[in-house]
């Protein structure tokens, strides 16, 4: 029976997302737009780029997998590739940012490169980090503690970071630090020689920071769960990915609710610049969704342990899908119609705080019942294939982008066309909530309640 973790042990461990979350959401926010505005490539040989990176990822990360159940090593089982991962991770974030003096094909390679490296290198640190949330703790509700505070600051922390004050910073404009609507602190962005120079100095920043947090957390995480080295054979495999229905649920809802997340993070730099026709404003539009956030992560917790984490996961997709829906028939102009804008984004926002906590934290659970069910042991073939899921789902979701983009005929910095402004409006809203409908629909075929994972921790301790 394992001892009770510290408030501290939970901090520790949950400050890892800041660190991978800082990485990535700099890349889900921004890559696409600084891809097309600022490296000047063709938004659909954008979309190809992060379309044709996942189909390597089908490759990579099972073994990925693999290799980290059969490694063992004197500093722990995952620890070692957080170590080892860190550096080459946030620095191929840095190159991602970088503005090479290339041709134009040569650029679209350079990207390829660029891109295709640092989703292996993410699959290698994202999976062992949270391939070692498992053997942290067993416990339910300290795995809801962990997953709540993971999401604060992967979530609340990064994206009012990236989506608020990562723009300004860019541009050398005044960085105006608020809170719903009162401004608390005001400085002067600093003085770039061009805009990819602002981007540059920003990965640099993002991948040191990342980069620090990410070996603090590997120092000062203890695996408490001790596991034999697995080995398994490709039916062995298929039968833990396959035979486990929870998880393939989950990872359907995951890919759905990432989806979201990145078409929406991929389109606001264009939806604010071209549509609502205020960059300025999409400062100020992140800084309203951080109270939201706040309000979505303390409330998921209380919530979860009344009725249960696939309930509110699915309220949490239900409101948002009536937010996004609801959101698309507002027009922009006058101030009175914003300020219902802003209201139902933060009501969405806070919603989707719901979706990805609970999301995070069933993830261990359909672990343990896929050990229960299929009498193997394996966490991080599971954790690759829950990473792969996401990294599909950012590729569908920037490819989706780009696609309806060209095809509504978006030309980067130029007055655009009313169907060009549409599709953007269409991808902003309407996408988002249909994936909301169709992962709350998913959900409802989830079967592990808690009661049945209460029953199997119970046969699993028999068993051993």
């Amino acid at each position: 029976m394992l001892s009770p973790l510290k408030k501290r042990d939970i901090f520790n461990f949950s400050l890892g997302d800041l660190g991978i979350n800082l990485n990535f959401q700099l890349l889900s926010f921004w890559l696409m737009y600084f891809y097309t505005d600022v490296f000047g490539i063709n938004v659909l040989h954008v979309g190809g780029i992060l379309l044709v990176s996942r189909l390597w990822d089908a490759i990579n990360d099972p073994m990925m997998g693999i290799i980290a159940d059969r490694t063992r090593n004197k500093i722990g089982t995952y620890k070692p590739f957080i170590y080892w991962g860190a550096i080459p991770l946030n620095l191929i974030l840095i190159a991602c940012f970088s503005m090479p003096e290339l041709s134009d094909s040569m650029k679209v390679v350079y990207c390829y490169f660029a891109y295709i490296l640092h989703g292996m290198i993410f699959t290698a640190v994202g999976t062992s980090y949270s391939a070692m949330g498992t053997l942290v703790t067993q416990d339910q509700q300290e795995r809801a503690k962990i997953s709540t505070m993971r999401m604060f600051f992967a979530v609340v922390v990064v994206i009012t970071i990236v989506g608020s004050y990562v723009r300004p910073f860019v541009m050398g404009e005044p960085i105006v630090f608020e809170f719903i609507g009162k401004e608390l602190l005001t400085l002067q962005g600093p003085s770039f020689k061009d805009e990819a120079q602002g981007w540059l100095y920003t990965s640099i920043i993002f991948g040191v920071i990342s980069t620090t947090i990410l070996f603090y957390t590997a120092l000062t995480t203890k695996e408490r769960v001790s596991e034999p080295v697995k080995k398994y054979n490709l039916k062995d495999m298929k039968n833990i990915l396959f035979k486990n229905d929870a998880l393939m649920i989950l990872s359907l809802s995951m890919f759905l609710n990432t989806a979201i997340w990145v078409i929406q993070n991929a389109v606001s730099g264009y939806y604010f610049k071209y549509v609502v026709g205020a960059e300025s404003l999409l400062t100020v539009f992140f800084q309203w969704m951080l109270p939201a956030n706040i309000i979505g992560v303390v409330l998921t917790p209380i919530l979860t342990a009344k009725f249960g984490k696939k309930n509110i996961f699915i309220l949490g997709s239900l409101i948002v899908f009536f937010a996004n829906v609801g959101r698309h028939f507002i027009p922009i102009p006058t101030t009175e119609v914003y300020n219902l804008f802003i209201g139902l984004s933060m009501v969405g926002s806070a919603s989707m705080m719901f979706c990805s906590i609970c999301q995070w934290g069933m993830v261990p659970d359909t672990i343990e019942y896929g050990h229960w069910k299929t009498g193997i042991r394996s966490e991080g073939l599971p954790l690759t294939f829950f990473t792969f899921m996401q990294k599909s789902a950012m590729a569908f979701g920037a490819g989706v982008a780009s696609v309806v983009l060209w095809a509504t005929g978006f030309v980067a910095n130029t007055e655009l066309s009313e169907s060009a402004l549409s599709g953007i409006k269409v991808l902003y809203n309407i996408f988002p909530g249909m994936f909301s409908l169709t992962c709350l629909i998913a959900l409802l075929y989830y079967t592990l309640s808690k009661e049945k994972y209460d029953q199997v921790l119970a046969d699993l301790k028999v068993r051993s």
